[in-house]
């Protein structure tokens, strides 16, 4: 589903404002976004960038801002749908194909890009849909997300996230002093959006995208760079990370708070291509759209992983965790110990999750208040909270940082992080937390 049709859908349903007044790149469109924030999406016509003038490019944002709005921009009906087409991708991946680009090479710079500034706190403007992709050594095509941010003309300072794969990556290029080439995609093809967001690294993850449209992803090559990217997508920028090449990145709004500043790799752009009336992909950080592309993808591998042990009956990625730091599972219960070993299970398909709450098939996990009061009523603390001590968890989690005075003077420490798994289900006499019932209702 190119992404442009993608918002024709949404438009059809009623899920797509169109904003025809000039808004500033910087602040006015992200706050737009956040009063659209749970609701629909948005494409604003003429944004207007710092200098003053007009874009070239329009704008859309919130393509994902609810289950709704991303299960229709695929075709789909609703979430459970879209879970269903993830599980079935990872099993029954489909190859991609090569096809003749849908856009074009242009002259622009990158400073001519509508990029949004969306906090007071962040440094500079972020590109926040930009979707990396390159091949690795067993000719898989990676394809993740990256936050980025610019630092000249022609180069962007990016966001890899230690012991991932483009992290991995870029390690071994730099110990043979070699630019690892790679295509930066905006304004995705819908299915490419959804795999990109998939945690899994032992998967293509161009034919996992095939596999959730059930059609070849058409890939087309750079002209003077060694990667590809989806034919259809808006924008593409094409170039090298930089071998030991370090720039500050950050701080930036992240879903479970402010992230820090780090020293981060360098991506030189050497060629920017767009389509004809591209439309500039935004993704508001820390809002409900960032929370549903990071999380609503883990819940199929977190189903795939549990239902090894134990019947699941549904899976959601928590609003309390902020869709990805927490995971709450209903299963049909047959055995004692199957609620910790389903949490087990769940920790090991997403190494992020800080806690697992285990409930009932009568329990649903999309409804959270009734999920932290399973919790209340069938959960007994000293017996059905398992904690596991010592486990790294989300880089995006800084509850272990502790404040220290030595000599008077403010030192952060790093504890070492641990992980949570609450039995929440039925396990003494069912008729002391029988829901009401009347047939009546």
């Amino acid at each position: 589903m190119e992404f442009r049709y993608a918002l024709e859908k949404l438009k059809d349903k009623g899920l797509l404002e169109i904003i025809n007044d000039p808004l500033s790149v910087k602040y006015e469109i992200a706050a737009y976004l956040k009063r659209l924030d749970k609701h629909k999406a948005a494409l604003f016509k003429k944004p207007l960038l710092v200098d003053g003038g007009y874009s070239i490019f329009q704008i859309a944002g919130g393509v994902a801002t609810s289950k709704e709005t991303l299960s229709t921009s695929l075709g789909l009906t609703n979430e459970k749908e879209l879970r269903e087409k993830v599980m079935t991708a990872l099993k029954n991946p489909v190859k991609w194909r090569e096809s003749e680009p849908k856009w074009n090479k242009t002259h622009l710079a990158i400073k001519n890009l509508p990029i949004l500034k969306h906090y007071i706190g962040e440094p500079k403007p972020y590109m926040t849909s930009s979707i990396v992709i390159f091949r690795d050594d067993k000719d898989n095509f990676s394809s993740s997300y990256h936050r980025m941010m610019p630092i000249s003309n022609n180069r962007l300072v990016l966001r890899a996230v230690e012991g991932r794969k483009l992290s991995r990556t870029i390690k071994e290029y730099e110990e043979e002093n070699v630019e690892l080439p790679v295509a930066v995609s905006i304004g995705s093809p819908v299915e490419v959006m959804i795999a990109s967001a998939v945690p899994a690294e032992n998967i293509d993850k161009v034919k996992m995208a095939g596999g959730i449209s059930g059609f070849p992803v058409e890939m087309s090559h750079c002209d003077k760079i060694d990667a590809w990217a989806p034919s259809s997508s808006e924008i593409v920028l094409c170039g090298r990370i930089l071998p030991g090449m370090r720039a500050p990145e950050g701080p930036f709004y992240e879903i479970l708070g402010k992230d820090i500043e780090r020293m981060q790799p360098v991506l030189e752009v050497n060629e920017i291509y767009a389509r004809e009336n591209a439309i500039y992909q935004a993704i508001l950080p820390a809002s409900s759209e960032h929370e549903i592309l990071m999380g609503l993808p883990v819940e199929p591998l977190i189903e795939d992983r549990v239902s090894e042990v134990a019947e699941v009956i549904d899976v959601s990625m928590t609003p309390g965790g902020a869709g990805w730091i927490e995971a709450a599972i209903s299963i049909k219960k047959t055995e004692q110990d199957q609620p910790t070993l389903a949490g087990l299970m769940a920790i090991s398909a997403h190494k992020s999750l800080k806690r697992v709450i285990i409930v009932d098939e009568d329990v649903d996990v999309s409804n959270y208040e009734e999920v932290l009061r399973a919790v209340l009523q069938r959960a007994n603390i000293p017996d059905d909270y398992k904690i596991v001590s010592g486990i790294r968890g989300s880089s995006l989690d800084h509850s272990n940082l502790r404040e220290i005075y030595l000599d008077n003077e403010s030192h952060i420490i790093k504890l070492p992080q641990g992980k949570m798994i609450i039995d929440a289900t039925k396990k003494g006499s069912k008729e002391l937390i029988e829901k009401p019932k009347n047939p009546c209702f």
